[in-house]
């Protein structure tokens, strides 16, 4: 991902035959969809011309110059990527995704756990996937009593793992 960009969807599937497109949301921002603003898929920006909610996270999305079911076809999987810049500031203790994602995760007792590679939404709370030096993953719920302390500066997460997480 260029620097100064954030991922803020993912497209699903084409919907329908006029290029529409379903996307998963990612982003806190609801103004990442709004028509008129440009959001880049392999490479190449484009505007959005339609956008609408749908429940759980899930939009229905069209660009700019992809206007049949052909030209959105190869589509399913990529990334939806837009500046970083329009994000506005959170409250305190709150984190945008990208904020996250690569920072190293280490327990109360001091062990590396390993970095955090993804941020997973799921109806509940997200969870964070974290990926040791060896390769094995780790899921953890983002929940208060797991998530301890988010240090940005420093690089760090600090979690307390509880039964079962291993």
């Amino acid at each position: 991902m260029p620097d100064g960009a954030v991922a803020v969807g993912r497209i699903i599937r084409g919907h329908g035959n006029d290029g529409t497109l379903r996307v998963q949301c990612l982003s806190d921002n609801p103004s990442r969809f709004r028509v008129g603003n440009n959001l880049t898929v392999t490479g190449k920006s484009r505007a959005i011309t339609d956008f609408r909610e749908l429940p759980g996270g899930y939009g229905l999305l069209q660009l700019d110059g992809l206007e049949s079911a052909d030209a959105v076809r190869s589509l399913a999987g990529q990334w939806l990527i837009a500046p970083v810049d329009p994000a506005p500031d959170l409250p305190p203790g709150e984190y945008y995704h990208y904020q996250l994602v690569g920072l190293n995760v280490v327990t109360d007792q001091g062990e590396q756990l390993g970095t955090l590679q993804e941020v997973l939404i799921t109806g509940s709370n997200d969870v964070y996937v974290v990926t040791s030096d060896t390769g094995k993953e780790i899921l953890l719920p983002a929940v208060a009593h797991v998530v301890k302390d988010v240090d940005l500066p420093a690089g760090r997460i600090l979690v307390h793992l509880i039964d079962g997480l291993r």
